[in-house]
C-alpha cells in the first residue's frame, strides 16, 4: 500500500468514526480520532515505524462492551492498511 492509499483510508476511517460517534453519542470516540490524527501526521511525514493501531478494534470494544458493532469491522482494517503499508516500506 502506497503513502496516498494509507491517507484516504485514514480519511475514510475518520468519517466512519466520527459519523458513529455523532449518531451515537459515543464522546468517547474523540480518542480513536486522535489516534488517527497522530497516525495520519507520521505517515505525512515518513515517520512511521511501527503499528500504533495495534489493538485499535479492542480499544472501542472495552470502551463500550460492544464487541458486534459493525466499526469493529472498520478499526480492524485500518489497522490492516497500516500494516500493509509497513510491509511495503
Amino acid at each position: 500500500m502506497n503513502k496516498f492509499d494509507l491517507l484516504s483510508e485514514i480519511d475514510k476511517a475518520t468519517a466512519y468514526i466520527d459519523n458513529v460517534m455523532n449518531n451515537e453519542k459515543k464522546g468517547g470516540l474523540k480518542d480513536l480520532i486522535a489516534d488517527l490524527d497522530r497516525l495520519k501526521l507520521k505517515v505525512v511525514d515518513d515517520d512511521l515505524l511501527n503499528n500504533p493501531l495495534r489493538g485499535f478494534p479492542r480499544k472501542y470494544a472495552e470502551m463500550y462492551n460492544d464487541y458486534l458493532h459493525p466499526i469493529t469491522g472498520v478499526l480492524n482494517n485500518i489497522e490492516k492498511s497500516v500494516d500493509s503499508y509497513l510491509g511495503a516500506n
